[in-house]
């Protein structure tokens, strides 16, 4: 993915991958998974406390209750996440709605089915702008 935003609030989202995902999985320390990295660099990166906690949680369940591959990305498995900060960020109302409707349907609960959020460059970025969030795209 390209780079939207190099960092936000001091959060190097080029490496945020190697950040993140270089947390063991098993074996690891509790409070130091990939999820909580993920949870407290999303915090770092801008995102709403609650927000960033409802993405943990998918992120965690994403892995532990071995999802479809195509869930996995969307989860920040691939890029550790970026993508799910810049949607947050750039869509926070329909980023809530999408996990609160995956960690739901992975839980047997009742939240309303929510299309996935955009991961368009140009959209994300675009939104971003607009919400005074530096990007590194010219657009």
């Amino acid at each position: 993915m390209m780079p939207i935003a190099s960092t936000l609030n001091g959060v190097d989202m080029i490496r945020l991958r190697d950040t993140v995902l270089t947390a063991p999985c098993f074996g690891g320390t509790a409070g130091d998974y990939p999820w909580d990295r993920w949870g407290k660099v999303a915090i770092q990166a801008g995102l709403d406390a609650d927000l960033a906690n409802l993405g943990r949680s998918v992120f965690r369940e994403a892995f532990q209750h071995d999802w479809s591959d195509e869930q996995k990305v969307e989860c920040g498995w691939l890029d550790g996440g970026q993508t799910m900060i810049f949607q947050a960020l750039a869509f926070p109302e329909e980023t809530a709605a999408r996990w609160r409707y995956l960690y739901s349907a992975d839980n047997f609960g009742d939240d309303p089915y929510a299309d996935a959020v955009s991961t368009d460059p140009i959209e994300l970025a675009t939104a971003l702008k607009e919400k005074g969030i530096p990007i590194s795209v010219i657009l």
